[in-house]
């Protein structure tokens, strides 16, 4: 059945034509009237109309018409199938009746009386655009040659109507393009929250009119939409509603989890408990369209408005969508760099550490208040100055500065310096130690005694950015930490001092004794005696070894160079470690060349080296295994090597055990000992000019290996019997 529905009418006077036009279908309204217009005149009737197929319904609407219409006023629906003109879309054929009455596909559709009728379709290729029919009132006033001459008018008028429709629709493109152009714009030029949703409602009024519209933002951890934003005054009812992304009664919530639009034609519907408080029973249209980025859900659009919406709406907003979604990610990615540069920002300022950048020109972009107490300077006094300002302000030389500029390799080359020991006149900088306060504001250390010097580390950092390669200067002050290990230092030599002489009287007498010189010792004696002198022999051992690391940092460290003999240095380690092997169930084996020549070398520094390393492999040998020196040489020098089956070293210590305390932790327990040995052991080789290297391996045993030239080296070849190191 036809029915009538109410379109935005246009009225044209003039030979009795009546055009219906839709809002920006002026060209196409003017071929239909003309066309109704030169069939009616050629043909001599005086009803005559056009319809044309609306793609979105399946229906035919009556555009133009002459007198009442054979197919009903402008603006009549007519379904497939339904009266002539709907059967001949349907079949794509035309119709000649020469007597209305005797057929069953005419329908009366007002008073005027009909007699015959003709109706051809519009076709363009296997589109059916339309129908053309006219009427008479006169049975049997049409025949075949008026109807070749009808259709050869609908063929031109299907040229012109295709025409006029692609331009209108490049038309309608071209407004979209201009619309969603300036809605990108809109949303693109501020990234704050609340400008942009204001941008987002402007955007909708644009592209698609509609009388309400709510803007859902998608919370991930609790998978709900959130109402962020709307326009109208529904969207008052709402509030801070929230809608569960599994709600099956949600249109919102389904839209999102499909990822698709929707159209909802206007009437009842179940559409989720906030969507029917926004609609509050009214018989709205809705268009609901997911804001998706990067396949990531972002949140939904839904409008509202009484008359039904389009597809060309549904796909303008499914454009416009994609764009607020994408201006979204932006707003989000701003506020998450944002908030990270606040915090880093926070994290900067309130560092305890001293900080500061630095660009390729060498000035302090910005340094923190840390960094200003370092060198008694306020953050505004060096910032933009160069970096090297703050430590040569008392007259001094930077220590950035000698020779190449550190700062300035570090942001040529990308190599970090970690670590740069400077010193800095402290008079009249208020040297208070409170760089040296820990976090909550307790001393980490007893204070030092006030000094004229400050010495700060610092470390040069180089950092890419996208305007150029900066550098972090980081600056720690370490004045107490200096004054602690100076006496700490002084601590340990005049313990080391004062013990030294009690064992060696100790030693003395040990000797006296065990020589007999003091009267006959049974076995058990002496046996207990030989440990009693290996023991004061271990322990004079550790007094020497923290003797030795206090002077070397004194730099009063000497090496006594005498033409010494390796196998005798052998004979002399192996009567004292002896004892403590076997006591310990390790098998010693010593493996000497017998023209083991004699070489430059410190006699008792040396026996220390060997000493050193022969109860470092006792220690980590299980009981059963072995340990073997051997001693070799060749052209330019003599090979001491160490070796043993104990439970050997893992690779990732390996690098370390030379430092000075290093312990490798075994099974979870550390290692005995000060983990001095093979720190002293290293000082020693290299003073006399030699290497020292180790291979190792997890449950197979180690092996040490030390190389001592057998001349002087050259750079020492003319320094007195004593080498300073």
């Amino acid at each position: 059945m036809a029915r009538s529905v109410e379109l935005p009418p246009e009225v044209h006077g003039g030979g009795g034509v009546v055009t219906y036009t839709a809002p920006g279908s002026h060209e196409l309204a003017d071929i239909l009237d003309r066309l109704v217009g030169d069939v009616s005149g050629l043909l001599e009737v005086q009803s005559c109309s056009v319809a044309l197929l609306d793609e979105d319904t399946g229906d035919l609407v009556t555009w133009s018409a002459l007198g009442g219409g054979p197919n009903g006023p402008r603006g009549t629906r007519f379904r497939p199938n339904e009266g002539v003109a709907g059967w001949v879309a349907a079949h794509v054929a035309p119709v000649l009746i020469d007597d209305v009455a005797l057929d069953n596909r005419f329908k009366r559709l007002d008073a005027e009386p009909k007699g015959s009728m003709m109706c051809v379709p519009l076709v363009d290729g296997d589109q059916v655009l339309g129908t053309l029919t006219v009427a008479s009132a006169r049975p049997a006033a049409f025949d075949q040659r008026r109807q070749r001459m009808v259709e050869a008018l609908a063929n031109q008028a299907v040229l012109a109507i295709t025409k006029a429709r692609q331009a209108e629709e490049a038309g309608r493109q071209a407004d979209e393009l201009r619309a969603l152009l300036s809605a990108a714009t809109a949303l693109t030029s501020s990234l704050d929250t609340q400008t942009f949703f204001g941008h987002i409602v402007a955007s909708i009024r644009q592209v698609a009119p509609c009388d309400d519209a709510v803007i859902y933002a998608y919370h991930e951890p609790t998978r709900e939409l959130k109402v962020a934003a709307g326009l109208g005054r529904r969207v008052e009812r709402l509030s801070s509603a929230s809608i569960a992304l599994d709600d099956v009664h949600s249109i919102a919530a389904k839209v999102a989890r499909d990822r698709h639009g929707a159209l909802v034609p206007p009437g009842p519907m179940t559409a989720g408990e906030v969507t029917e408080t926004f609609l509050s029973g009214d018989p709205l249209a809705l268009l609901s369209v997911p804001l998706v980025s990067k396949e990531r859900l972002r949140g939904v659009i839904t409008l509202a408005r009484a008359s039904a919406f389009n597809r060309t709406e549904l796909r303008v907003m499914l454009h416009l969508a994609t764009i607020v979604a994408a201006a979204l990610e932006n707003v989000e990615l701003y506020r998450a760099a944002r908030t990270e540069r606040e915090q880093m920002a926070a994290i900067f300022a309130a560092g305890s550490d001293g900080m500061a950048i630095v660009d390729a020109n060498l000035n302090v972009l910005d340094a923190n208040e840390a960094y200003g107490r370092l060198f008694g300077l306020a953050r505004g006094q060096m910032v933009g100055q160069r970096c090297c300002a703050a430590l040569s302000r008392t007259g001094g030389v930077c220590a950035l500065c000698e020779g190449e500029c550190l700062v300035a390799k570090a942001i040529e080359t990308g190599m970090a310096v970690p670590h740069v020991d400077c010193q800095i006149d402290a008079t009249g900088l208020g040297m208070d130690n409170a760089a040296a306060e820990t976090p909550a504001g307790r001393p980490s250390h007893p204070p030092a005694p006030p000094s004229p010097v400050r010495y700060v580390d610092l470390s040069i950092t180089p950092v890419n950015v996208p305007a150029g390669r900066r550098a972090l200067l980081i600056g720690r002050d370490v004045t107490a930490l200096r004054a602690m290990e100076i006496m700490k230092d002084n601590f340990l030599s005049m313990v080391s001092h004062e013990l030294n002489a009690p064992l060696q009287a100790i030693g003395g007498y040990l000797h006296v004794v065990l020589d007999g010189m003091a009267g006959d010792l049974n076995t058990q004696q002496r046996d207990f005696l030989r440990r009693v002198r290996v023991s004061s022999e271990h322990l004079k051992v550790m007094v020497q070894d923290l003797l030795l690391i206090t002077r070397r940092d004194a730099g009063q460290f000497e090496l006594m160079r005498t033409p010494t003999r390796v196998a005798e240095v052998f004979a002399e380690v192996l009567d004292e470690i002896e004892l403590i092997a076997n006591d310990a169930g390790v098998d010693l084996s010593i493996n000497c060349d017998p023209d083991l020549p004699v070489i430059p070398a410190d006699h008792t520094r040396l026996v220390q080296v060997v000493r050193n390393l022969i109860t470092n492999a006792v220690k980590f040998t299980p009981e059963g295994g072995k340990v073997a020196l051997r001693g070799a040489y060749d052209e330019r020098s003599v090979r001491i090597t160490v070796s043993d089956t104990g439970i050997g070293i893992p690779p990732e210590h390996q690098r370390r055990i030379f430092d000075r305390f290093y312990q490798v932790y075994t099974d979870g327990e550390r290692s005995r000992g000060q983990g001095l040995g093979l720190a002293i052991v290293k000082i020693i080789v290299e003073g006399h000019g030699g290497t020292i290297n180790v291979w190792s391996a997890p449950g197979q045993g180690s092996a040490f290996t030390v190389l001592l030239p057998r001349r002087v080296p050259p750079s020492v070849a003319a320094a007195p019997e004593f080498l300073r190191v």
